[in-house]
């Protein structure tokens, strides 16, 4: 009887390890997986689908929007109530910012960001990747005990973490987006207004014929406080003949601002100044047919178009 009960602990024994040893292997597996949400899937469309069948939260909620005539990201993000910064965080294939007809747009009902965890002990770290309490981040909808089987699913997806209020990571974003969103965090906006005269060919106000316009107007009312988009060195001030008064800063790695049509100019020549700090008040001296502001952007001597910082 003995003999017998010592041969049927040995079997369990053996039969144990034996689980023990393929579930490491399955485990062991798993955790190689390619950190690259994008790996999970394979496409945009791919995406876009399981987010739409698959994603369920309790507060958030996620409309699929077709892109169409006269639309772009900004004006679905204000339509929505969100923000731009919002649907990057959820459309994690864009290679850029142009809406192109009959494209599908992620659009969360709330500010945030749209993330994944590879495995449940990776959320925690997602909360301090974001700077965030736990109770700031919503977890996906799951099947009754996921948390216990999901590490022995063969196709298994990551897990859909929602985090309000913080802005996307470039590290989730494609890399041709994540060069343009890491130059927009190196600028501010000078001012609040009404973007009203973009860089490029256009119609000149006052000359009436078509004419390269080297900046950005943003329109705002006569005397609205200024700020420098980023810190840096005020290198003149005054007036610039078209442009009026005159306020030109340069900052670190070549880039240098202009701000035109100035009613007042608050700094001086030399001056080390913080991003925002109040360099003018708007106006509309120059040519100019109303007060906005004249901003123009240069790196290394070349002019860029300001909305690839202030997007």
């Amino acid at each position: 009887m003995r003999g017998i009960l010592e041969k049927k602990i040995v079997k369990v024994f053996i039969i144990a390890s034996v689980i023990c040893f393929i579930s490491f292997q399955l485990i062991s597996k798993i955790s190689q997986i390619d950190p690259d949400i994008k790996s999970y899937f394979t496409c945009e469309n791919d995406y876009i689908e399981y987010i739409c069948e698959n994603v369920k939260f309790s507060s958030v909620e996620f409309r699929i929007v077709e892109v169409h005539q006269g639309d772009n990201f900004w004006k679905i993000a204000r339509d929505y109530e969100t923000s731009i910064d919002s649907l990057i965080g959820a459309n994690i294939y864009w290679e850029d910012l142009l809406a192109r007809i009959g494209q599908k747009v992620i659009v969360p009902s709330e500010r945030g960001v749209l993330d994944f965890a590879a495995d449940f002990s990776e959320i925690d770290a997602l909360a301090e990747q974001y700077g965030v309490n736990r109770d700031d981040m919503e977890i996906q909808k799951l099947p009754f005990l996921y948390s216990l089987y999901y590490k022995f699913s063969k196709n298994r997806k990551p897990v859909a973490v929602f985090i309000k209020d913080v802005k996307p990571k470039t590290e989730n974003m494609t890399a041709a987006l994540a060069g343009r969103f890491e130059l927009r965090e190196m600028f501010r906006s000078p001012l609040g207004g009404r973007l009203s005269s973009f860089f490029g060919n256009r119609k000149h106000p006052v000359y009436s014929r078509r004419k390269f316009h080297n900046g950005l107007d943003i329109a705002a009312k006569h005397g609205t406080l200024v700020g420098a988009a980023r810190a840096g060195k005020v290198v003149s001030t005054g007036w610039n003949g078209g442009y009026g008064k005159t306020v030109v800063i340069e900052h670190n790695k070549g880039y240098k601002t202009l701000y035109g049509h100035l009613s007042q100019i608050n700094v001086r020549p030399g001056q080390v100044v913080e991003a925002g700090r109040i360099v003018g008040r708007v106006g509309s001296t120059g040519l100019s047919t109303g007060p906005h502001l004249h901003f123009t952007l240069w790196h290394n001597g070349k002019l860029i178009n300001p909305m690839d910082v202030l997007w």
